[in-house]
């Protein structure tokens, strides 16, 4: 469309342009099937060659047996339990005909007119596209093409080819051929031996002549196995390889940075200064470096465990340049803006502060922070000028981003009864009363008006500190309620990273459709998103005492709600999905504090998922005990002994293709139950994945959930 101006410049009248693609079908099935080049001149269209057939190939009554082989001498290559991989012959043929893709480029200046779009000639035939990423100067494409396929990782791993497409001259050229990315080792702290990321330089251009265009790509120079030594102290490195226009080559790869631990992210300025970061799993900890253009380091901005909320410095801010892309925002040449979500003891009060790196010490300012609450102790170095401020409301704002004259700003708003809206505000003094209203959303759910909510805190007995969502109904008259309990585990390495407060108790209340704050509006008392951390510091491993952290975080949710008045303990339902499915599992086989449980889309035995799971990564093999004590499968028995049995209620989707939580783990789970008479039932959820999509698969999940805990309104 097009931006005509009028005579108002606050207003812009666009048109639209219908554009023709004849007999072409966009072929959405790898993502979103059109995307502009980066300077905006063109746009390119996925579509399904025009020679594919109308109809998948038909099934064969038999493909011949399926022959994996593991070959004398070769290379370890462990893998985690992943869920739809391809089996055989067929299966390749199906994913060739749903993915095989020609690319359709139409030109921005002349669309208007109705030309045709015309095909990329590079595509013909149809390749297995994985991605395309455009040039700065908008000449190139940058292609993987899947080359090479595999039974036992997904299609992210396959082997692929990175290809160039120059769209002047018609031409392609090989950059990469990388095979099949079977061989990562578990840790975290892994990554594939191959290089990766191949992107271009957002600034890699030097002119009309393009002549600069740099290709970006990163390589382990430790084979990417953190047990191998780095070499000459490094583990990453990044390199740059200049495209020669004239004779359509790439010049040899050049080192742009080194790093010392694992490459995670890295962002430009428009003037071409970088800021890259590291990190390293195995103890949490993060790096942030400034870079010079030529990818010399500046500085380091910091080193800290990114578990520590309380003292996150926030993320650099970005912005759409001139040609697409987006950039670091710079207000002065030496300074970057930095946004986080303000993690404080009284919740979270995003913020935005201005870092100015040119002197010897950087220096960070606040310009712009949340609203302080009521109520609670404030620290006067966080807030804007350093002063504390007088004026306080119990409301949440968060930002959402720095308008272009680096002065104007717009933020959300909202309270617990007060939905969320946007609003245009100054920087600095005066900025409420230039304060403008841009939206005047209603409340969108009415039934949840009247629940309240509160963040609470309390400890564990190894005096964790803890935070909960509690949610009352409306009208509540003080009474002792069912309550439910919510929860997902979470694992740290810092005790008092562990204890800090999450979120904030100023949030509009509002629920989506997984939510369990449905049940407040049903008169009951809800424990949202209590927290259960697992924690192992220095060299212990968090999950060799899973079992004895999440039984004394909900032991202590527990007891906190009966104290205060609002949980009636014979009537506790607990409940989650995906871990928390696991941990509501693990809660009925060792504690008799809940009568009911609901776990939905979980997997129960830890032996199925022998190489790594959820944050472990040591596989079954290095961690055999913690596997078999992990598993909510091997302590059925112990499930059905308790003072309390509770009764189990199982949701899967029939589909599910998440790491680990195979459909197969709630069936055989449920099977364990039946075989020891333990009240429960499996609801298996056609064609729905790990989360669930269909109105009649939610509704359904509704209904079942409702029907489950109906029994505890009744007592």
């Amino acid at each position: 469309g097009d931006a005509n101006n009028t005579n108002d410049e606050s207003k812009q009248i666009w048109t639209m342009t219908k554009i023709q693609l004849q007999n072409h079908k966009m072929n959405f099935i790898q993502g979103c099937a059109y995307q502009f080049s980066t300077d905006g001149s063109k746009l390119f269209i996925k579509v399904v060659p025009s020679t594919t057939s109308s109809a998948p190939p038909k099934e064969p009554v038999s493909t011949g047996p399926a022959i994996q082989q593991v070959k004398k001498g070769a290379r370890k290559a462990p893998g985690r339990t992943y869920q739809d991989l391809l089996k055989n012959g067929y299966d390749e043929a199906k994913l060739r005909y749903y993915c095989t893709t020609e690319v359709l480029c139409i030109d921005m200046t002349t669309a208007v007119k109705g030309e045709e779009p015309t095909l990329v000639p590079q595509s013909k035939g149809g390749h297995l596209i994985q991605s395309l990423n455009s040039s700065p100067c908008g000449r190139y494409l940058l292609a993987q093409l899947t080359t090479k396929f595999s039974y036992s990782v997904p299609i992210s791993r396959f082997g692929k080819d990175i290809v160039l497409w120059d769209l002047t001259n018609n031409q392609e050229l090989k950059v990469a051929s990388i095979p099949v990315n079977d061989e990562i080792p578990l840790s975290f702290d892994a990554c594939s031996r191959h290089p990766r990321g191949y992107r271009f330089h957002p600034c890699g251009t030097g002119g009309e002549d393009d002549t600069t265009t740099t290709i970006m790509f990163v390589k382990a120079t430790d084979g990417g196995d953190p047990a191998n030594d780095p070499v000459d102290g490094e583990r990453d490195a990044l390199y740059c390889q200049t495209i020669d226009t004239d004779s359509f080559t790439l010049h040899e790869p050049t080192k742009f940075v080194g790093l010392e631990w694992r490459y995670s992210d890295l962002d430009f300025s428009e003037s071409g200064m970088a800021i890259v970061e590291e990190y390293r799993w195995k103890d949490r900890m993060e790096r942030k470096w400034i870079l010079n253009a030529d990818g010399t380091k500046l500085r380091m901005l910091w080193e800290r465990s990114w578990e520590d909320r309380y003292n996150a410095p926030g993320e650099p801010l970005t912005r759409r340049g001139a040609k697409g892309q987006y950039f670091i925002v710079q207000p002065t040449p030496t300074s970057i803006y930095l946004s986080g979500a303000g993690a404080s003891s009284v919740g979270d009060r995003p913020f935005l502060d201005v870092l100015d790196f040119g002197s010897e010490e950087v220096k960070t300012t606040r310009l712009w922070r949340c609203t302080a609450p009521v109520e609670g102790e404030l620290d006067a170095s966080k807030e804007v000028n350093g002063v504390l401020p007088t004026d306080r409301k119990d409301i949440y704002e968060s930002l959402v981003c720095v308008l272009p004259d680096n002065d104007s700003i717009m933020i959300s708003r909202e309270s617990k009864t007060t939905p969320r809206n946007y609003y245009l505000s100054k920087l600095g003094d005066g900025g409420d009363e230039a304060e403008i209203q841009v939206t005047q959303f209603e409340h969108p759910q009415p039934d949840l008006l009247g629940v309240t909510k509160e963040l609470v805190q309390y400890k564990r007995d190894d005096g964790v500190e803890l935070t909960a969502n509690l949610y009352l109904p409306a009208n509540y008259d003080g009474t002792p309620l069912p309550t439910l309990f919510w929860a997902y585990p979470r694992e740290f390495k810092d005790s008092k990273a562990a204890g800090q407060v999450k979120g904030s108790k100023h949030l509009f209340v509002s629920a989506h459709w997984a939510s369990p704050i449905h049940w407040a509006a049903k008169g009951w008392c809800v424990f949202d998103n209590f927290a259960l951390p697992v924690i192992g510091e220095g060299e212990a491993q968090p999950n060799d005492t899973f079992i004895e952290q999440i039984v004394s975080g909900a032991t202590a949710a527990v007891e906190y709600a009966v104290s205060r008045g609002v949980c009636d303990k014979d009537r506790c339902a607990v409940g989650g999905h995906s871990y928390g499915s696991f941990m509501t599992a693990h809660l009925l086989s060792h504690t008799s504090l809940f009568s009911a449980g609901i776990g939905r889309s979980g997997a129960f035995n830890r032996t199925l998922t022998p190489m790594s799971f959820q944050s472990e990564d040591r596989s079954i093999w290095e961690a055999r005990d913690t596997y078999i004590t992990m598993s909510p499968l091997m302590h059925v028995k112990k499930m059905s002994e308790q003072e309390r049995v509770g009764k189990m209620l199982l949701i899967h989707g029939e589909a599910d293709e998440n790491s680990g939580t195979h459909p197969m783990q709630s069936e055989r789970y449920f099977a364990a139950l039946k075989a020891f008479g333990i009240e429960s039932k499996l609801v298996m959820l056609p064609h729905e994945r790990h989360s669930y999509r269909a109105r009649e698969s939610i509704l359904h999940m509704a209904y079942e959930q409702e029907a489950w805990l109906k029994s505890l309104e009744d007592k």
